[in-house]
């Protein structure tokens, strides 16, 4: 497999520092290759498929993550088909409260920035899948709204039995993106994490 970069390399948080909330030590070093040209091939017993792509590659590291008042996170990383990409994720609290770390960026085409709180962006769950092996219940579809940059997606996973049960359970997929960009016609796809369902 071959993994080119066709964009810059994108700084997340402030300048690569990426603060997840106010406690000690509970930030991240983070920075992402969001757009990767990507030829190889994979073998599945005794045949060979050759394919292309576009990959993205996050880099993150970190000596905690959550406070004691957040149980997880939902973490979307989004290919955008006018050669944009948006990261955003936002934590889940117990209380049920919007968490003001909630963060991310749009990469527009010509490797610029824009930065995104919490307020910034509208993330509706517009339907669920509960898992057969573990019982948990997941979001399994999201219309994502970013009203200052006139932009309405909906976030669509490619198959829903995508959860990882390793030394922990949680879901991590692909997905589809359809919507509108300043009312114009705009797809893409990505990946989706959710971290912290029971």
């Amino acid at each position: 497999m071959l993994l080119e970069p066709d964009k810059k390399i994108a700084l997340q948080g402030l300048d690569g520092f990426s603060q997840k909330n106010a406690q000690a030590g509970n930030a991240s070093y983070y920075y992402s290759y969001t757009r990767m040209t990507t030829t190889g091939s994979i073998q599945v017993k005794q045949q060979r498929f050759d394919m292309t792509g576009s990959s993205w590659m996050d880099r993150e590291w970190s000596s905690a993550s959550l406070s004691t008042e957040q149980v997880g996170w939902d973490w979307f990383a989004l290919q955008l088909s006018d050669h944009s990409e948006l990261m955003f994720y936002r934590f889940r609290r117990k209380d049920g409260k919007q968490d003001h770390n909630n963060a991310g960026a749009i990469f527009n085409a010509d490797g610029s920035k824009i930065s995104l709180t919490f307020s910034d962006v509208a993330i509706k769950v517009m339907e669920h899948w509960k898992s057969p092996h573990t019982q948990i219940s997941y979001p399994a579809k999201w219309h994502l709204s970013i009203p200052g940059l006139g932009l309405e997606l909906d976030v669509i996973p490619l198959i829903n039995d995508q959860e990882l049960r390793v030394r922990y359970q949680y879901w991590e997929g692909a997905v589809s993106v359809n919507g509108q960009k300043y009312d114009q016609d705009v797809s893409g796809q990505g990946y989706v994490e959710l971290t912290g369902y029971q």
